[in-house]
């Protein structure tokens, strides 16, 4: 029998209405999968006390997770026409796997006909309705989430022993594992991401059927590929789940990138020490920081970065927003510096100069390098100081425009951006400058030495200078 105890089951109001509502009109209506495994992980008190699957060097390791259960999946022999039927506000999100969404307010549960297997490829099923929860039971992944509860009775069904596994730590296929992962190969990754939050070590044949149905990861879709790793980054530790990545061999399909990194013992357990030592909440900080170990240049890291992430179909903007990450992570700035070249660098970095310092503390943490957080955290302050005074960091901010200079008789071209350019810098260098009449001073000062004919001279014409008096003395 069962130790689950559905008494301790705390699901929103909205959620027992929908149930209730189901019932009666004469159906049944389970709750099933991640909410009822959940809801038990914190039942027993998290996660079972088991070695870490790979040491990490990190000493602020997060606490093991005992996650708020999901409930928003109900699973009932109503069929989707019954459901749109009885419930006044519904959304058709999945008519041909048998779900509707059902709202309540400002929430929705997603109502799924009972259902079975017809035909799978590895990648899409073929499902028909089913008339019993044991058979829609049967066709579940992993024994913890083939538990299923109905509210108006109270009754639990766990035929697979999800519970037991549950209790002892256990990630195991329902049935036979490898009829399993041919079915859907995303189960692999998916049970390394239980595996990994859990905590929980593999069943001796699913690990098996897990490392042989591999190959078939290839076929997977990269959006599907792609929402996988972000739930991975999403838990406090995703080390564990991306060890379990690179032992399958998982990486060779999706993250190649990775794989001279995964088989460098040491770099591999430092860069996993990164990633869990970045902040949760910040998923592309926790992909960058898988990166900069990738390569030792600037531009290979963002070649690594560009290259995996237009792979995984990352959004354009999460796309080069970490391929910039990845870029700037080096050179980086120190607390010694100059206020002039802390502008400097926060101008060349802009809005991303908060993440990387979450990039270089998740290195120092994951080190155990306190002495070098300390530094990181002085260098920050300093930077901070900088940047709360406003400085002027963008051409945007120059008090001089390109119409102050086409005034005086310059003509619109590249040599307008150029002087521009110049006087940025010096202001970067002496935010004091940044004056009308004064900058306006300057550019005429500029032209006049004939600096700007000198930056136009023929590329094989030889150079009496750099184009602008000073500026590459001072960029030094």
């Amino acid at each position: 029998m069962s130790a689950i105890d559905p008494g301790r089951f705390s699901p929103p109001p909205g959620f027992s209405r929908t149930a209730e509502r189901l019932e009666a009109a004469g159906f049944e209506a389970w709750a099933v999968g991640g909410a009822i495994r959940d809801a038990y992980v914190r039942q027993i008190g998290g996660p079972a006390d088991l070695p870490d699957p790979i040491d990490l060097p990190d000493p602020a390791e997060p606490e093991p997770v005992e996650p708020e259960p999901n409930w928003e999946d109900l699973t009932t022999d109503a069929r989707p026409d019954d459901v749109m039927r009885l419930f006044p506000r519904t959304v058709p999100v999945g008519l041909s796997h048998g779900t509707v969404k059902v709202l309540d307010g400002d929430d929705g549960y997603e109502v799924t006909t009972f259902r079975r297997d017809v035909e799978t490829d590895g990648r899409h099923a073929r499902v028909a309705f089913a008339d019993s929860i044991g058979e829609d039971l049967s066709r579940r992944d992993f024994t913890a989430n083939a538990i299923a509860w109905r509210p108006a009775s109270g009754e639990v069904r766990d035929e697979w022993g999800g519970a037991e596994d549950i209790e002892d730590g256990i990630l195991r296929a329902v049935g036979d594992p490898d009829a399993r992962f041919r079915e859907d190969y995303l189960r692999i990754l998916r049970g390394f991401r239980f595996a990994g939050r859990f905590e929980w070590a593999v069943e001796a044949r699913t690990d098996e059927a897990m490392r042989e149905a591999a190959g078939g990861l290839a076929g997977l879709s990269a959006e599907r590929v792609r929402e996988e790793l972000l739930k991975v980054m999403a838990d406090p530790k995703p080390s564990a789940a991306l060890h379990l990545y690179a032992a399958c061999g998982a990486l060779g399909h999706w993250y190649p990138e990775l794989r001279g990194l995964a088989a460098d013992g040491d770099a591999w357990r430092s860069a996993l020490g990164a990633v869990d030592a970045a902040p949760a909440q910040a998923a592309n900080v926790r992909v960058a920081s898988l990166l900069v170990s990738a390569s030792d240049t600037p531009e290979g890291r963002a070649e690594a970065a560009e290259s995996l992430l237009s792979r995984l179909k990352f959004s354009n903007a999460d796309r080069r927003y970490v391929t910039r990450l990845a870029r700037l992570y080096l050179p980086f700035v120190g607390a010694m510096d100059s206020a002039a070249e802390h502008r400097r660098w926060l101008a060349s970095v802009g809005d991303a100069w908060q993440d990387l310092f979450a990039l270089h503390f998740a290195v120092a943490r994951a080190a155990g390098e306190t002495r070098a957080e300390r530094y990181l955290e002085a260098t920050r302050e300093r930077v901070r100081e900088e940047r709360d005074g406003d400085p002027p960091l963008d051409l945007a901010s120059l008090a001089l425009k390109g119409d102050d200079l086409l005034a005086l008789g310059m003509s619109p071209g590249p040599l307008v951006r150029m002087l521009l350019e110049e006087l940025l810098e010096q202001v970067i260098e002496d935010p004091g400058r940044n004056e009308h009449e004064s900058l306006l001073e300057e550019a005429r000062r500029l032209i006049e030495i004939g600096s700007l004919a000198e930056a136009s001279r023929p590329l094989d014409a030889p150079a009496a200078g750099n184009g602008l008096p000073g500026a590459d003395d001072r960029r030094r």
